[in-house]
């Protein structure tokens, strides 16, 4: 039966390694995707089964909050080009650096609060930040590409419901 406490409506914070980056804008999406492989078999005119071969997640949202460490993370620059009020671009660094992503928002039902947890996460999006202009925030679009980790079950990560 439908239950309308279960509709959230809320909206959600992020943190990088337990930093909180700011505002956000447009809500923090989760996408998930799937690659299949097909089954056929010579008696059935069509697909017999299919099996999950390849599994991917993601998390996009816009920061509010253009300042140098957000940057630095985002533009997958090293700790240290980050020093005093000056943020280095250009590292080139092999090296990709990975996050640990907390979200925290509204919880459906009766718990109060929901938590996601991502182990490994890696901006992975090309970076477009507006500077300056007269009408519009300096914002900075990101994304990250989650990946498994072995030490915790080969999964991403993990949500859950709390009061």
């Amino acid at each position: 039966m439908a239950d309308s406490s279960n509709i959230i409506i809320g909206a959600a914070s992020l943190a990088i390694d337990g930093v909180d980056v700011g505002y956000t804008q447009g809500g923090i999406t989760m996408r998930k995707a799937n690659e299949l492989t097909e089954i056929d078999a010579d008696q059935l005119a069509g697909v017999a089964r299919k099996v999950t071969t390849f599994e991917r997640m993601f998390i996009s949202t816009t920061m509010l909050e253009a300042t140098r460490e957000n940057m630095q993370k985002i533009m997958n620059e090293p700790t240290g080009n980050l020093t005093g009020s000056q943020l280095s671009f250009g590292s080139a660094s092999p090296t990709t650096p990975e996050y640990v992503l907390t979200i925290t928002g509204k919880a459906p039902g009766s718990a109060t609060t929901r938590t996601y947890t991502f182990y490994r996460a890696i901006p992975v999006d090309e970076v477009e930040h507006m500077i300056g202009s007269r009408d519009t925030a300096s914002v900075i679009p990101v994304g990250f590409e989650l990946l498994k980790d072995d030490t915790h079950g080969n999964k991403f990560g993990w949500c859950y419901d709390h009061s």
